[in-house]
């Protein structure tokens, strides 16, 4: 009985702890990255989401965009593809081409 209740305690923090889901909607906006492959990372750099356009914005620059779309836990760019490892709406770990990132929502 004990291993009963425990087990719907456990369900019911996992309904109230449960992420947001990742979709192109949650994602709009501008993600500042805070470190690069785990450690501090100070310049201001950013991936910015518009529509279903995706641009990253480097030195005050911001780079011609890509189309982008979400399927699972991952941004599809097309020619290239950012795995989403966490996400919860204004954090997010993700990991593009071996390099992790964490950025979080401005």
């Amino acid at each position: 009985m004990k291993i009963l209740s425990a087990f719907a305690f456990l369900m019911v923090l996992s309904v109230f702890a449960q992420a947001e889901s990742l979709t192109a909607g949650a994602l709009q906006g501008s993600w500042k990255i805070v470190t690069f492959n785990g450690a501090p990372y100070d310049d201001q750099d950013f991936w910015e989401f518009e529509g279903s356009k995706f641009y990253q914005k480097s030195s005050g620059r911001r780079l011609s965009p890509d189309q982008f779309s979400v399927v699972g836990s991952v941004i599809d760019l097309g020619y290239a593809k950012i795995k989403v490892l966490e996400f919860n709406g204004q954090t997010m770990t993700a990991d593009m081409a071996g390099f992790k990132y964490q950025l979080e929502k401005q």
